[in-house]
């Protein structure tokens, strides 16, 4: 009997043809990229905001956006538009770049 999820599921993969595990590990990594990269984004959203001494219901009275969704955010649980990210920035003096990356 399995003991945890990950041995069931690797039981279940074993029977898998090679390009369906190859997928699998192909998007679990880009997954995990993405989980990372939004950590990332937080962590530089909640610096910049303490930097400027604003608390998240502070900043939310400035950018109109909801403090649960800047919570969200600095969690690295969010998915903020485009739109959102640069009121965030606007209102903490900072700017949003692109920046290429290889995958």
């Amino acid at each position: 009997m399995a003991r945890d999820f990950n041995e069931l599921a690797d039981r279940a993969k074993a029977d898998w043809p090679d390009a369906a595990r190859k997928v699998y590990t192909e998007a679990s990594a880009g997954f995990a990229a993405e989980l990372t990269e939004r950590a990332e984004l937080g962590s530089m959203l909640a610096a910049a905001r303490k930097a400027r001494s604003l608390t998240q219901p502070a900043l939310s009275e400035l950018t109109g956006i909801q403090q649960a969704e800047i919570s969200r955010i600095e969690r690295g649980t969010g998915n903020p538009t485009a739109a959102t990210l640069l009121r965030l920035a606007d209102a903490l003096g900072q700017r949003v770049m692109l920046v290429p990356f290889n995958r």
